[in-house]
């Protein structure tokens, strides 16, 4: 399930429109001495940009931005350099949630005057919604350097570096300003998850179960549920699950809710349990049939699970997921002539998706139609270029079809683009460990430095540890070997060629009776 991560509203926009007493004045009088005060064609273009700003102003009182927008407008349009306009045209920008154009008034605004808080505080809002979290921090910390206690510069501030992964500012910062965080479920739930992120599990508990009784009723505890199982702890997603259901009317969203959280906990036959009750009770949907389906996977019960999917398709042809999580199981399951046929059905049905792509050409991996391969991967390149699965699907294609100087050109390009990307590194690591077969030295030599570079750029990367521990053991280095294939096991405790790979390191080091018990677990998951 894709977790949604909602931006905090801003309440602080909407009365963040600048007030001039001559303008407040002038908007509340009666209309006999308004027209006292009408601008003759012979007005100064001062007093013009005034009258547009403060009939701008109080549009945006009742909520008329749209004709505010345009009286703020002409006022900036008569006097540009006045900085008060440009901020009140930006902020009215910011809350028709063009916030594209409302930065760049905002910069206008500071660039005549720097000083102006307020302004840089409401432009440090907009980057941050925009994901432009570089320059919020700058302005950010340029606000906190002036005034070091800003409250609403610190809950930005931390709701910035919880975006970034910061999570120790993010903890530090949001938990500084605990009656702004409590205002906001969104706000203690970037908390929690900070604290969850750190270490600080207590702590992040303790949040999380403010939002069983917050004022946002049973979205903010739902929002905790998420949290709570994003994070692994599923005990609290249950408590705040349970704290929602006496007064929430949609009981089958909080089974399926139920369902999910159990499925993550990997009890898998609980998850099924209350699947299968939900379609027994007439709530038959592609969602629930896609959960049941992966229960019965995990259980493998796979005739199961392709018929749910099967079903879920049925329920909602439209739904692309279906079709992806039947291929997937197809293509795991050998089913090749099935598999085909339903990637030749999905991509008449979803023509611009990249992910349908990738999975078309993994089938034609698997079906050894490597040329083919090599179009789907393309295609799916090409609709999604930043799509990893894409890139490395297209490079093993190439290789496997002979081109071996493409995949090489395929996934150095990648790394140039996106050099945090370890999974590149890895499989670029593949290829040259394949050419250095051959008697290509230098080709392993690059080999080993991608494959450490990768585990530099995401230690848990299972694959990249066993080619490093499988390459230290070829060269008969089974101490460095059993680092890597003990860390991959840990990873990735189901492959069966790393258990195999450490049942060999521990024999070598002459620990037959845990080689003995890797050769078991090699065999077991062999089957």
């Amino acid at each position: 399930m894709t977790m949604i991560r909602t931006a905090p509203p801003r309440p602080w926009l909407a009365c963040a429109l600048s007030r001039r007493v001559c303008a407040v004045a002038f908007l509340f009088a009666p209309s006999s001495v308004l027209s006292m005060y009408q601008i003759s064609s012979n007005g100064t273009q001062a007093n013009r940009a005034e009258t547009h700003s403060a009939e701008g102003l109080a549009l945006a009182k009742v909520g008329n931005l749209q004709s505010a927008e345009a009286e703020l407008r002409k006022a900036v349009a008569l006097a540009p350099a006045n900085a008060g306009f440009l901020e009140d045209l930006a902020t009215v920008l910011a809350m028709e949630k063009k916030l594209d154009e409302s930065t760049s008034y905002f910069q206008r605004a500071l660039k005549i005057d720097p000083r102006d808080l307020v302004a840089r505080r409401y432009l440090a809002a907009n980057l941050w919604q925009l994901h432009r979290y570089a320059e919020a921090r700058q302005n950010l910390r340029m606000l906190l350097n002036a005034n070091p206690g800003d409250p609403q510069a610190l809950l930005l501030l931390g709701m910035v570096s919880e975006n970034t992964r910061d999570y120790a500012t993010a903890a530090k910062t949001l938990g500084s300003v605990p009656a702004l965080v409590r205002a906001q479920p969104e706000s203690i739930a970037a908390l929690a998850r900070s604290y969850y992120h750190i270490g600080e599990t207590e702590k992040a508990r303790a949040w999380l179960n403010e939002l069983q009784n917050h004022a946002a009723g049973a979205p903010a505890a739902l929002l905790g549920v998420q949290i709570a199982d994003e994070m692994q702890d599923y005990k609290t997603a249950e408590t705040l699950l349970s704290s929602v259901a006496p007064h929430y009317s949609d009981q089958t969203d909080l089974r399926y809710r139920l369902a999910l959280v159990k499925f993550h906990a990997q009890l898998f036959e609980e998850s099924r349990q209350i699947l299968q009750q939900l379609l027994d009770d007439g709530h038959k949907t592609s969602e629930v049939n896609r959960l049941l389906a992966s229960c019965f996977r995990a259980q493998n019960r796979h005739e199961e699970a392709i018929h749910a999917l099967q079903e879920a398709i049925q329920l909602d042809p439209g739904s692309e997921a279906s079709y992806l999580d039947l291929a997937s199981i197809l293509l795991a399951q050998k089913r090749i002539s099935s598999a085909m046929e339903l990637a030749q059905r999905m991509a008449r049905a979803f023509p611009d998706s990249s992910r349908v792509f990738v999975s078309k050409g993994s089938i034609e991996l698997g079906a050894s139609d490597f040329t083919d391969a090599v179009s789907s991967f393309t295609r799916a390149a090409q609709l999604e270029p930043t799509n990893s699965d894409a890139t490395i699907g297209l490079a093993r294609a190439q290789a496997n079809a002979g081109m071996t100087e493409r995949a090489k050109t395929t996934l150095d390009m990648a790394i140039g683009r996106f050099p945090e990307i370890a999974r590149f590194e890895l499989e670029l690591g593949r290829v040259l460990l394949k050419e250095a077969e051959t008697g290509n030295t230098g080709a392993e030599v690059r080999a080993e430095q991608l494959l450490h570079s990768a585990v530099a750029h995401d230690n848990k990367l299972a694959e990249a540890h066993y080619e490093l521990g499988d390459l230290a053991l070829r060269r008969g280095q089974a101490a460095r070997a059993l680092i890597h294939l003990e860390k991959a096991a840990k990873l990735a405790p189901s492959s069966a060629k790393t258990h195999f790979a450490l049942s060999r390191a521990y024999r070598q080091l002459g620990r037959k009776q845990e080689a003995a018990k890797q050769a078991t677990l090699y065999d077991k998951l062999k089957e």
